[in-house]
């Protein structure tokens, strides 16, 4: 059994990223691996990553992907099932991204990257080669990551018109961890509920009430990486759920088993990537 997925490494921002970059994950096998099927789940945020040594392959829906490149945005995970295999050793460097990151930096909508991983070639507006050429030649963790922020500075340079109100909805999605009215934000942020939804769709990739829910069960998750996971339904109730039942529906409904199940078994692993990044 694969002890953890991915581990978020304790990396001091440079203040003028923090409001693009959420975290930093690291992490290789060390050892040749062969696995088949692994499901990935929603945690709520994009991802600039670099993969070291074989890359995986996926399955979205049952239709195959096949990342063209060892960097890729991997955007936001919707609502259809996602599997990934690898065989062999693997390791990699992923800069969590602001779920508004894809639109600001990348001059695309969050939902051309939904479900799947675009080559750096493809997704950035400047020139990326040399990144990767540079991310190929050393085997440094701290080195990769500082290449990976220095490009997202260079990003930052051209990127789009900030939207302030959607900015500030989902600072209020994340402080309240996703336990919030559409309406609620959308006339807190001075703008219809037609044109709030439509526009976080476009630019997060999900729909806020979707969004929501994903936040939600992530905070779960990073509550149970930090405590006691016989109080998880505890934990659940911390989190806003009504009652027990109402957590495992939600539960059942994104990770496609009961929590009980999910915890004892092969893919329990998954929970160290799975949680809050804010």
């Amino acid at each position: 059994m694969i002890k953890d997925f991915a581990n978020r490494l304790d990396y001091n921002i440079p203040s003028h990223l923090k409001r693009m970059v959420m975290g930093i994950l690291t992490g290789e096998t060390k050892e040749p691996i062969s696995l088949s099927g692994q499901p990935m789940y929603a945690t709520g945020f994009p991802l600039l990553v670099y993969s070291q040594g074989e890359v995986p392959h996926f399955r979205v829906n049952d239709t195959p992907l096949i990342p063209e490149s060892n960097l890729n945005v991997a955007g936001q995970i919707g609502n259809i099932p996602i599997t990934f295999s690898l065989k062999g050793i693997f390791g990699l460097t992923g800069i969590i991204l602001h779920p508004t990151a894809a639109y600001y930096l990348f001059h695309k909508p969050g939902i051309h990257f939904l479900n799947t991983w675009e080559s750096h070639e493809k997704a950035s507006p400047i020139d990326s080669q040399p990144l990767y050429n540079n991310l190929s030649q050393t085997n440094e963790v701290n080195t990769r990551v500082a290449l990976l922020l220095d490009f997202i500075t260079e990003l930052q340079k051209n990127q789009l018109p900030a939207i302030p109100w959607l900015d500030r909805a989902l600072d209020k999605i994340f402080e309240t961890g996703g336990i919030i009215e559409q309406s609620k934000i959308a006339e807190q942020a001075g703008v219809s509920l037609r044109h709030f939804r439509r526009v976080f769709k476009k630019v997060v990739g999900l729909s806020p009430k979707y969004y929501c829910k994903v936040i939600q069960l992530n905070t779960v998750f990073e509550l149970l990486n930090t405590s006691n996971t016989e109080k998880l339904h505890h934990l659940a109730l911390d989190c806003g759920y009504y009652d027990q039942s109402h957590f495992i529906r939600d539960f059942n409904n994104f990770i496609k088993t009961s929590p009980e199940n999910f915890l004892n078994g092969k893919y329990s692993y998954l929970k160290t990537y799975l949680g809050r990044h804010t």
